[in-house]
């Protein structure tokens, strides 16, 4: 008897008794749900993290620091001090110039950036809230934006001092009005602490909430302060002090560019440029990927990990699958006689049983996993909503990915027809070695 003779068999057994293997396949559509969900669950948290972190910044983003060198000992912390810092040892724009000249073509730019407060600005055509950054070139690469009409804040704006600035779609639409063109307009930006600045249009970008820091999506579009960009020189020179300290800056890499080279070359650029007297003080380089990657690491464990357990409820279900194919092979004792009888050898009755036992156990790990893909989904986009209801200044820049692990899937059939193969096996091979006449007298 053939492998298709089998399954027809084993579907017409199961049939005969819809209730007793629903009851028998459960423990395996338990099982298997479990798994499908846990993973769907943990591979949508990575694939959101990692698409919220590419839409804030891009993978490709790292931040460069001046950071104090702290005890490697428990014991050192106690008579550790904050160091001083001299102030010609601090980043200044200058050494940042140095540096984007030294990795041309490694990196795209290097951002300088510190916000000033924030203002309502006067156009003509109305008002419109802003929160004024002072900033170096390159703060369209950091943040991603895409400027619709002129340019960035460019080098030339900043070693020249110029009264520059770049706006949002929402200022322009709000204060200047959209039926003349923004580019060359002459506005004027009240400030704590620059005094009153006057700067021209040279850009324009589309506002997305997503890809800057706090936003209360409840506020109405035109109560939003959207980021006014100045030139950081020319608004550092309206400052009563000299200083130049930056505490930090973002560097965004050339795309193909070695993330893990190009932070290791950084910290010696610096370090060994400026730094390599200074013992207190050393340069800090984070980047976006290796922190996606300890992410994604600790969301993999914590995932195989409840897997493993959920995965538990599968040996259950294969116990029940032997339970019932046990009885199975009681209840058609006459039956395999009657085949014996007329010829089936050992192997065909095996294969009979082991068969129905595979049929049985594939259903239900089918089933398990569409209940499984159902269960991700619903809990990965309730997760959202949730987030949207109770954190409602972080949603509108969480980018949400339901996806499905197709390992897992792959994983959960292969598990499936393995557990039927191993709790079938005994009462297939018992089913075979039935002796004919033994089994003919069966009642």
């Amino acid at each position: 008897m053939g492998f298709v003779e089998n399954v027809r068999l084993a579907l017409r057994a199961i049939s005969v008794n819809k209730l007793r293997s629903f009851l028998t396949m459960l423990g395996i559509i338990i099982g298997i749900s479990s798994v499908i969900t846990i993973t769907t669950i943990g591979n949508s948290l990575q694939k959101t993290i990692a698409n919220t972190m590419n839409d804030l910044a891009g993978g490709n983003l790292m931040y460069v620091s001046l950071e104090p060198v702290y005890p490697e000992d428990d014991a050192d912390w106690d008579s550790w001090e904050y160091p001083d810092l001299d102030e010609k040892d601090a980043i200044t724009l200058d050494r940042i110039n140095e540096y984007k000249d030294a990795f041309d073509g490694r990196i795209k730019s290097a951002l300088v950036e510190k916000g000033i407060g924030e203002a309502t600005v006067s156009g003509g055509h109305g008002e419109a809230n802003v929160s004024v950054v002072m900033a170096s070139s390159g703060y369209s690469d950091v943040y991603n934006l895409d400027i619709i009409a002129g340019r960035d804040i460019s080098d030339d704006d900043n070693s020249s001092q110029r009264p520059t600035c770049v706006v949002s779609d929402l200022f322009v639409k709000y204060a200047l009005g959209t039926d003349e063109n923004p580019l060359g307009r002459r506005i004027v930006i009240p400030t704590d602490y620059a005094g009153t600045l006057t700067a021209y249009i040279v850009g324009v970008y589309h506002y997305d909430a997503k890809k800057f820091g706090t936003v209360n999506t409840k506020k109405s579009k035109k109560d939003i302060n959207t980021p006014l960009l100045l030139p950081y020189t020319y608004v550092k020179s309206f400052f009563a002090t000299d200083s130049d300290t930056i505490d930090y800056f973002q560097v965004v890499s050339a795309d193909g560019e070695d993330s893990t080279a190009l932070k290791q070359d950084t910290a010696d650029f610096f370090n060994e440029k400026y730094y390599s007297d200074l013992e207190d003080w050393n340069i800090n380089v984070q980047d976006m990927a290796s922190q996606l990657g300890v992410i994604n690491t600790v969301l993999t464990v914590i995932t195989v990990a409840v897997s493993v357990i959920a995965g538990i409820s599968l040996v259950v279900g294969g116990v029940g699958v032997m339970n019932i194919m046990l009885i199975s092979v009681m209840e058609r004792t006459r039956e395999i006689g009657i085949r014996k009888a007329l010829g089936a050898l050992n192997r065909n009755i095996r294969a009979q049983f082991l068969v129905e036992s595979i049929i049985l156990c594939l259903i239900g790990g089918v089933i398990g996993i569409l209940i499984g893909l159902l269960n991700g989904v619903i809990l990965a986009n309730v997760a959202a909503v949730l987030v949207s209801s109770y954190a409602s200044d972080f949603a509108s820049y969480l980018t949400v990915s339901v996806s499905p692990s197709v390992v897992a899937i792959a994983v959960s059939v292969g598990f499936s027809a393995a557990t039927g193969i191993a709790f079938g096996y005994y009462p297939a091979n018992r089913a075979a070695m039935l002796a004919p006449i033994d089994a003919l007298r069966y009642e």
